[in-house]
C-alpha cells in the first residue's frame, strides 16, 4: 500500500506517514522505480498500518472533537 493509502487507513497525512517511516515507527520497504529515474516508493503492508492506527488509538490523550472546557461537547 501507498504512503496515500495508509494516512487513509491511520488517519493522517502521506507527509505524516513518511515521517513515521523515516523515524522507524512505521515499517515499510523501499522499492525502486527504474521509470522514474533514480527515485523510489514505499510499500507498506497493511497489517502494519492497521497495527499502528490500533496502537495509535489505544496510545490515550484528549479525543478528537471533544472540548476539554467543562459543561461543552
Amino acid at each position: 500500500m501507498t504512503p496515500k493509502q495508509a494516512a487513509e487507513l491511520i488517519g493522517c497525512s502521506p507527509q505524516h506517514v513518511r515521517t513515521l517511516i523515516r523515524t522507524g515507527k512505521l515499517q515499510a520497504t523501499r522499492v525502486l522505480t527504474p521509470d522514474w529515474g533514480s527515485g523510489y516508493i514505499y510499500d507498506i503492508q497493511p497489517v502494519t498500518a492497521k497495527l499502528y492506527k490500533q496502537a495509535k488509538l489505544d496510545h490515550g490523550g484528549w479525543p478528537r472533537g471533544r472540548s476539554r472546557k467543562p459543561g461543552t461537547n
